[in-house]
């Protein structure tokens, strides 16, 4: 029970990363576009010594505004993460939701009741997808996935 509660957790922490990295770049990509940068920047708080967060912002809204070549690098970058996101929320959707992505009547047959693989000895979990299949996968999937892609990055 603990090796799957913490398998969970890795599971549910890297979708939020993955989360706020794509809504960031989704975010910045509409301030873009609508040509709303520049208010933006403008409304971040510039007294807050306590929160450096805003100035960290401010300077990737700037850096997001003028240069091309780190535009085109988050989108390239996220041309690589959004496969590795989707699989996070499948895993993470079946285990914390008991449902489908995007389907709330389909209910997985054994929500979070992971078997030991074999082979590998990690956690494999039997998630049900949008299209109602079936598909089986660990943590340690997700995690080669990660690295391979963290070396192409």
């Amino acid at each position: 029970m603990a090796v799957s509660a913490l398998s969970q957790m890795w599971i549910y922490g890297l979708y939020e990363v993955l989360r706020m990295w794509r809504d960031r770049r989704f975010q910045f990509k509409k301030l873009y576009d609508n040509g709303g940068i520049d208010l933006k920047i403008a409304n971040l708080p510039d007294d807050d010594a306590q929160n450096m967060s805003t100035d960290i912002r401010r300077k990737q809204l700037e850096l997001y505004r003028s240069d091309a070549s780190y535009r085109d690098s988050i989108e390239k970058t996220w041309e690589l993460l959004e496969p590795i996101f989707r699989m996070v929320e499948l895993f993470r959707i079946n285990l914390a939701k008991h449902c489908a992505p995007g389907k709330d009547g389909a209910i997985p047959r054994a929500p979070g009741y992971g078997r030991i693989n074999r082979w590998c000895g990690a956690m494999d979990y039997e998630l049900l997808d949008k299209d109602g299949y079936y598909q089986i996968m660990n943590r340690r999937d997700i995690a080669d996935a990660l690295r391979r892609t963290l070396k192409e990055i």
